[in-house]
């Protein structure tokens, strides 16, 4: 079976559940058979019609990587390669070796003066700041910062606190007791602790301490951006988060979405991605400021989210603009996707047993206007895929009884 058209053929850096994502867009948008190129086969992506997945065990290294890549260059000589990361690690890399690669792939992505801004969260906050982009008040820790017993006592807001890692390249490679994506602190005893576990373990860059943001579920949303090759944003969907991921090492993570129409993040985000000149697929995480009233941007990540399929069950492709502003060189519409149905990764009977009953109401409206499932693809749902979707909803259930545990404790 033919990857890509007679136009483009397009590779994915990734297996995973967001590789998924962004094959079904563009077989909805083009009909096309999407290339994932990554270091194991999941279930996420297996047994599919339409994305054909090549895992090597050593495609954690960069000149693996773009040996890889111009193996596939010389495989479709004469079709256009779009080229798009699926999580930092590849993002990184194709950043650091484009030059590599420019001249036969065309990247969703922004230039290194754009990125050096924005992949460090100190840098994010910072030009947040600088473009009157509303933020959580934070304090950056760096590597070399004492860690005394006065460390944490004079903070500008108050306990509990946000601890999270500013590089999001070098902190998932390491490994170390206790290890989360995001903490939680409820003292500066606590403070120190987990940061100085955090440099011992290897570490190396800025630790951000950040005001948190009370709330459940109902506080978070997320949104997903498109910007041309002219620095301007064509496309956005927000959502509203209704269920996120209880497994500690997961947290961060969201298994429910509502989308929705939301203008003021729209123009949030516009002013900060036209304000950088930004090019390119990005990911916000938002918080609702219920003291202020503002949605106040958490991170960027310089690619399309995990949970980006909202965005199509919003009535609004993510992959779409991309397509016609890089490889088709058209002019590409402003578009918000503002339809609101709800959007799973687990079964939907574990959303209405485990998300806050203050969204139920929401999402109840949500699920009665359309459910859409990522995995659930009526063009590819094989025997052998139907069975993979199946043990993935089980596995997903299942945690969330396992954890549910735990969190009454």
């Amino acid at each position: 079976m033919q990857l890509g058209n007679d136009d483009f053929v397009p590779v994915i850096l990734g297996t995973n559940l967001n590789a998924y994502n962004i094959s079904r867009s563009l077989h909805e948008a083009y009909g096309v058979r999407s290339l994932a190129l990554g270091r194991f086969a999941v279930r996420e992506t297996a047994h599919s019609g339409i994305v054909q997945v090549r895992a090597r065990a050593d495609f954690a290294d960069a000149d693996v990587i773009v040996g890889v890549l111009d193996e596939v260059a010389r495989e479709f000589p004469d079709r256009t390669l779009l080229l798009i990361p699926t999580i930092e690690f590849y993002t990184n890399v194709v950043l650091d070796r484009r030059d590599d690669l420019d001249e036969r792939y065309v990247v969703p992505l922004p230039g290194r003066d754009v990125t050096d801004r924005l992949m460090n969260k100190t840098d994010f906050y910072r030009t947040c700041a600088e473009l009157g982009v509303p933020h959580p008040e934070t304090v950056i820790v760096g590597p070399n910062s004492p860690l005394g017993d006065d460390f944490g006592t004079d903070l500008p807001f108050p306990y509990p606190v946000i601890l999270k890692p500013s590089n999001t390249d070098i902190y998932p490679r390491l490994d170390f007791p206790g290890k989360q994506k995001v903490y939680v602190v409820q003292d500066a005893a606590q403070l120190r602790d987990i940061a100085g576990r955090i440099f011992v373990a290897g570490y190396d860059d800025d630790l951000v301490v950040q005001e948190y943001l009370a709330g459940d579920e109902a506080v978070m949303r997320v949104a997903n951006t498109y910007s041309d090759q002219h620095g301007s944003m064509r496309f956005a969907a927000c959502g509203q988060v209704v269920l996120t991921e209880w497994d500690p090492a997961l947290v961060g993570n969201n298994n429910a979405i509502i989308s929705v129409r939301d203008d003021e993040l729209v123009a949030s985000m516009q002013r900060f991605l036209d304000g950088v000149g930004y090019v390119g697929l990005a990911n916000f995480d938002v918080m609702h400021d219920r003291r202020t009233g503002l949605r106040k941007l958490l991170e960027v990540n310089l690619r399309p989210g995990a949970t980006s399929y909202y965005a199509m069950a919003g009535g609004g492709n993510l992959l779409r603009p991309v397509v016609q502003d890089l490889v088709y060189n058209r002019p590409v519409p402003f578009t918000v996707a503002t339809e609101e149905r709800l959007w799973l990764n687990v079964p939907y009977p574990v959303v209405r047993r485990f998300a806050p009953k203050s969204l139920r109401a929401q999402y109840t409206s949500a699920a009665k206007n359309g459910k859409v499932h990522t995995l659930d693809y009526a063009p590819d749902l094989s025997r052998d895929r139907r069975i993979d979707i199946a043990r993935i909803d089980a596995r997903h259930t299942l945690a969330y009884f396992k954890y549910a545990k735990t969190r009454s404790q």
